[in-house]
């Protein structure tokens, strides 16, 4: 059996183990109740995190797969967007303190105090490198040139994802290059019926021949290379090979590099602001702030620490060092509703 095949096996038990013992964690009283926090993307990524808080502090966490819910004592949030709807709809607690401020740079927590980014996602370019060159794509608006007509994979425009990319690209290069970038990656898709599929599958179809490019948050290839989203997501042994795999025949092009860096931005922590468990809560947001919780994330989550000084995990370092975008999220808030009318207006869905 081929070494990577075995490698993939072994994660993917180790996948549901982890699960499991997640489940099954000990120490906590029938009728006590547990700190509550959500991991969007499956438990069994938060899992090490709360292991090693609940070992330091005494204090038992459960930890839920609510997605953007706002429902639990902290609340994890994958995007910007999702924070900025949480903030105006009252849902999160004013947090700010000197020292959380001192630890996380202000372009990535709420310049109004209610939230602070704990990892850095990237959204990048992934390609074919049997049919794309190395050092071929080097800025997103590469993807708009007509020489990749009917070659590239999208994402529904609906998703935070793309709608956060789209903004910062509004805000920084004008409306009237990101509406031609949008056009023109939309025609590149193919026709007036086309399929949006996630990051995920995006890769697949990259493989599979289907396209050769694609822009992804690069977190979903440790998702697919360790094997942590079986449980998740309800895929077989058989899926986790083959996404195994595929992580091992496509590449990253890290977007400009040479100027402003790669698009970025976080997932974040606040604090219900409805909770029983305020003084609980906040000792868990400053664990993910800390040096430790900083490295417990990086290693498990597959994105890039907050806190400057930390050092990159060994999947993030073989994936390269790229230049990170330092554009300021809190500046974004007027250019979603744009974002949105352009994507309409490339018939992007």
């Amino acid at each position: 059996m081929k070494s990577w095949i075995v490698k993939a096996l072994g994660l993917v038990a180790w996948a549901s183990t982890a699960a499991l013992a997640n489940a099954q964690t000990p120490g906590r009283e029938a009728d006590e109740a547990p700190l509550t926090v959500n991991w969007y993307h499956g438990r069994e990524f938060l899992f090490p995190i709360v292991y090693q808080f609940e070992r330091e502090t005494g204090i038992d966490v459960e930890i839920t797969d609510a997605y953007d819910r706002f429902d639990t004592d902290v609340v994890l949030a994958s995007d910007y967007v999702t924070l900025n709807r949480a903030v105006a709809e009252g849902r999160l607690a004013q947090i700010a303190t000197p020292e959380r401020d001192a630890r996380v740079p202000s372009i990535w927590r709420d310049d109004q105090g209610h939230w602070y980014g704990v990892s850095v996602r990237l959204r990048a370019v992934v390609y074919n490198p049997d049919v794309i060159e190395a050092g071929e794509i080097t800025s997103i608006y590469d993807l708009a040139d007509p020489r990749y007509e009917g070659r590239v994979c999208l994402r529904s425009s609906q998703n935070e994802y793309n709608r956060t990319m789209l903004a910062t690209m509004i805000a920084e290069d004008g409306e009237a290059q990101a509406r031609d970038w949008a056009r023109g990656v939309r025609a590149n898709a193919g026709g007036a019926e086309i399929t949006y599929r996630d990051d995920i599958s995006n890769v697949m179809r990259i493989v599979s021949g289907e396209c050769d490019v694609s822009f992804i948050n690069t977190y979903y290839l440790g998702y697919m290379q360790e094997g942590k989203i079986a449980g998740r997501y309800n895929f077989t042994t058989e899926h986790m090979v083959a996404f195994y795999a595929a992580v091992q025949q496509v590449e990253i092009a890290w977007l400009d590099q040479e100027g402003r860096g790669n698009f970025a931005n976080v997932t974040a922590v606040g604090i219900n602001s409805e909770t029983s468990r305020r003084a609980d809560a906040e000792r868990f947001v400053d664990f993910l702030l800390s040096d430790r919780g900083q490295r417990l994330l990086t290693d498990n989550v597959f994105k890039y620490p907050v806190v400057p000084g930390i050092g990159w995990s060994d999947f993030l370092l073989s994936q390269g060092r790229p230049r990170i975008r330092d554009t300021d999220l809190n500046s974004l808030d007027p250019y979603y509703e744009t974002a949105d009318e352009i994507y309409r207006s490339a018939g992007w869905q």
